[in-house]
């Protein structure tokens, strides 16, 4: 005959996974909250790029365009009032070396005649030169010659100059009669080295580039490598072949055929002369910002994920304990109800097994409902490792790393111990409730006074004046309203206007109808926007960055917590003359716990 336990018999447990499962989804949400962080963060970074570019561009064109204005205003008033066939005319003659003066980019101006030929006459800003030339064999004479109607200027290929043997881009215009035939050009000798200094002032980096070319390809100017480059042409590059001829300005990304470089490129044509002005930088360049805090926030994120896991997976194992007791349990409530009726004699026995099972599982169940805080408590631990592990390579190795893996030492460590004060701040935040003490009479006046002696260096530090008005008698948690007071009191001194400490004060009065009262605190610091007042009470969330504010972004949600423990509520409002005044209701009689 088979007994009752062996008659019984319970499924198979298996092991719990719930924790872990959930784990995995937070950890699923951690990825996708940075992804869609990194992915602003790339946004950002392609964003400033391009309006950094966009702007050095309009600058450059405006350079370039008000020295070929001024240039060719002054080729248009010679080309009006010299003829060939009567130069040089002395006072013509001075009147324009005068002029050339105030153009350190002109190294000379010459006249020509029908044939190509000048006078002899090279007019230069410090004198006059005997120089005979033909330029009947240069492309832009050519040019003129051929359609002396065009009355624009010219702007020829880079050429070395035969009077000094230098680089120079020539600059001219045909000299019609009043028959409208072609009696000759005025030229001026352009220095392309005036260009490379204004590029020299508006380049990111080298790599990236800087250019002013003519439209058809031609290389005016560009950095790096200005001489080699001079007279070159680029007009089989992507710009040129497939940018250009859709808009004359905007922002393109290719490889450039020049020197191979990944690019972004800012590119835009002047308006009254065929001349692109283009500056470059590198995509390296453009994303560096990008690529640290996406180093930083992956180790945010693997720290994080692992630390989480790990926790998971010992709620499953402790999980999975408390099933297997219940499991037992269970077992042997059977066996004492098959054979009950034959047993009785071992009643007492078994009952006392019973109950000492019982027991067993309460507390259990107990070390369970204590397993939130637990586990809140022992996350620290192994950030305290992380954190000393770091700063033991930081303290080691710092000589022996690169800067950039000293920065990225730097922000693992700076996270870990903002972690470790979250989950300090964290933790004592989940206790208002289940953890705070009784309710019994407290003098607010004495709290108020303990809460400026603790808070005495910090007034002192900030410079913050503090008057406190008389503040009633009131059931409450002492300890918590202390934390209130010193929260509320720290934040009115800490967030002053520059250079001007704040003066806070603090006072209460009753609310007639209710019984209760009306607790404010006013500053004249640098206040809360309307449209941040509900936002500032939310957990971790701080109105300023880290480099400002070292806190964790959570004073204010206790605070929010503590009043709300006590049954009653806490807001913000602009004080009158600027700074802030937070109030907050606390009822005569509290609710009970």
């Amino acid at each position: 005959m088979l007994t009752g336990a062996e008659d019984f018999a319970l499924a198979p447990l298996r092991p719990s996974t719930i924790a872990r499962r959930w784990a995995l989804v937070l950890i699923a949400i951690l990825a996708v909250i940075a992804s869609i962080h990194l992915r602003a963060a790339w946004m950002r970074a392609n964003s400033n790029a391009e309006r950094l570019l966009t702007a050095l561009t309009r600058t450059l064109e405006h350079q370039v365009d008000t020295s070929l204005r001024s240039i060719d205003n002054l080729l248009q008033e010679a080309s009006q009032r010299i003829d060939p066939a009567r130069w040089p005319d002395d006072a013509l003659l001075k009147w324009f070396q005068s002029r050339l003066g105030v153009f350190p980019e002109v190294r000379q101006l010459v006249v020509f005649g029908q044939d190509g030929k000048n006078s002899g006459i090279v007019l230069q800003a410090d004198g006059v030169l005997d120089f005979p030339l033909d330029i009947s064999d240069r492309e832009h004479f050519q040019i003129h010659q051929g359609n002396p109607r065009s009355n624009s200027l010219n702007i020829g290929m880079p050429i070395v100059n035969r009077i000094d043997g230098r680089p120079a881009i020539p600059l001219s215009r045909p000299i019609i009669d009043a028959g409208g035939r072609f009696k000759g050009v005025v030229s001026v000798a352009f220095d392309p080295m005036f260009l490379v200094a204004a590029l020299e002032k508006l380049l990111i980096e080298e790599p990236g580039g800087i250019s002013v070319i003519r439209r058809d390809g031609i290389f005016l100017a560009r950095l790096p490598d200005p001489v080699a480059s001079l007279g070159r042409s680029t007009a089989m590059s992507p710009l040129f072949q497939k940018h250009l001829p859709q808009a004359p300005s905007g922002i393109v990304r290719f490889v450039s055929v020049t020197d191979g470089n990944d690019k972004i490129v800012s590119y835009g044509t002047l308006d009254r002369y065929p001349v692109v002005a283009t500056i470059g930088m590198t995509q390296k360049t453009a994303m560096a910002e990008f690529y640290r805090e996406a180093a930083w926030i992956a180790a945010v994120v693997i720290t994080l994920s692992t630390a989480l896991f790990w926790l998971a997976s010992l709620s499953d194992r402790r999980e999975y304990s408390r099933r297997q007791l219940a499991a037992s349990l269970e077992r042997q409530s059977h066996v004492l109800e098959e054979q009950v009726a034959d047993r009785t004699r071992h009643l007492r026995i078994t009952q006392a097994a019973a109950e000492e099972k019982a027991r067993q599982l309460a507390v259990a169940n107990a070390d369970l409902e204590q397993f939130t805080h637990v586990a809140a408590h022992d996350l620290q631990e192994p950030l305290r490792s992380i954190t000393s592990f770091v700063q033991l390579l930081q303290h080691r190795y710092r000589n022996r790393l690169d800067a950039e893996a000293n920065e990225f030492i730097d922000y693992t460590v700076a996270g870990t111990k903002r972690m470790q004060q979250q989950l300090l701040d964290l933790l004592a935040y989940s206790q208002i409730r289940s953890r705070g003490n009784t309710f019994a009479p407290v003098n607010l006046n004495g709290v108020a006074a303990e809460a400026r002696d603790m808070l005495a260096a910090n007034l002192g530090r900030y410079g913050a004046t503090l008057h406190v008005g008389e503040l009633p008698t009131l059931t409450a948690d002492r300890e918590q309203t202390l934390t209130l007071f010193e929260n509320l009191i720290d934040n009115a001194a800490k967030y002053h206007r520059p250079g001007h400490p704040s003066t806070i004060d603090v006072g209460a009065e009753i609310d007639e109808v209710s019984g209760g009262w009306t607790f404010w605190g006013r500053d004249d610091g640098i206040g809360v926007e309307p449209q941040y007042a509900e936002r500032i009470f939310t957990i971790f969330q701080k109105l300023r960055g880290r480099e400002e504010d070292e806190g964790t972004g959570i004073g204010l949600t206790i605070c929010k917590r503590i009043v709300e423990r006590h049954g009653g509520r806490i807001w913000v409002e602009p004080s009158p003359g600027g700074g802030a005044t937070f109030r907050f209701t606390l009822p005569a009689v509290p609710p009970g716990e």
